[in-house]
């Protein structure tokens, strides 16, 4: 029996969008908001240095020799901001299965943002996930050294494996999130087991789900890139002090479209999740 449809549940983000548009707002503010706090506590944590190589253009470079040293220095502070960041993810995305799989629950602005027990699970639980992806991006980097200077076809079927083995693994504890909330509890063992029999299902979905989102990340960056040139370039829309009627417009459009995609890739990528728990748990419930 078909427990759900991949193509019609890696399309639920799209629905969600277009029928919760206030919420989808008030989500896009909060996590812009979080992300500037973010960005604040990154400077002053990892300190003048840090301020330095982005202004001389470090990160756009991808200068990873640089960078390492000043995480080197500053690993503390680092490890609390992305920690942070995984707690203003959470909270987000606990909002996208409270809206799947409670709708009807009360919050504040219709918003389906809460601080309370299901964040700190959901949270806890995307860290545990974080750690073993970490795990695994060790043991692949470190397989690779051990390989280097090998055969070369060896060391190409041994990295496909891997990743292969990457993948089975993230596809099979894909749900432990929505999972997590749905049953108040921390379910990274217990999503293991929901999602014995259904990897293609789930691998198809998430697929369609990440090439949806491309999609629209493109569009967007195109509709993006033609305002900031009818406000007369990137120039022109960050002159304060003699930006013209137009380039106003712009600016207001592409922080509005910066406020907003984020939280789009969110709605797109983690709806389908829950709406695949939901189904596969109800059809568990009725076969039992």
């Amino acid at each position: 029996m078909t427990v759900f449809s991949p193509s019609d549940a890696a399309l639920e983000g799209f629905r969600l969008t277009r029928e919760h548009p206030v919420a989808i707002l008030v989500w896009g503010l909060f996590y812009f908001l979080g992300v500037m706090v973010l960005g604040i506590l990154m400077v002053i944590g990892l300190g003048p240095t840090f301020v330095s190589f982005v202004q001389s253009g470090g990160m756009e470079s991808g200068d990873t020799a640089a960078f390492g040293q000043i995480l080197e220095k500053a690993w503390p502070q680092f490890l609390l901001i992305v920690f942070l960041a995984v707690v203003l993810l959470s909270i987000v995305t606990t909002g996208v299965y409270r809206l799947v799989l409670r709708p009807h629950e009360p919050t504040p602005l219709k918003s389906h943002l809460k601080l309370g027990a299901d964040e700190v699970r959901v949270t806890l639980t995307n860290l545990v996930m974080l750690l073993i992806g970490m795990l695994c991006l060790f043991a692949i980097a470190a397989t690779a050294g051990l390989l280097a200077g090998g055969n070369a076809r060896v060391v190409a079927l041994f990295s496909l494996l891997l990743a292969g083995v990457m993948i089975w693994i993230g596809v099979r504890l894909s749900l432990a999130a929505p999972m997590t909330f749905g049953e108040g509890r921390l379910a990274i063992a217990a999503s293991w087991r929901l999602t014995r029999g259904h990897f293609w299902r789930l691998l198809g979905m998430i697929l369609l789900a990440t090439i949806f989102y491309l999609v629209i990340w493109a569009l967007v960056s195109v509709i993006a890139a033609v305002i900031i040139t009818l406000g007369g370039g990137q120039e022109a829309i960050t002159n304060f002090g003699s930006m013209s009627p137009v380039a106003f417009v712009a600016l207001i459009a592409t922080l509005f479209i910066q406020l907003v995609l984020p939280i789009l890739q969110v709605m797109i990528l983690h709806a389908p999740l829950a709406i695949a728990y939901r189904a596969i748990r109800q059809n568990d419930v009725v076969a039992d």
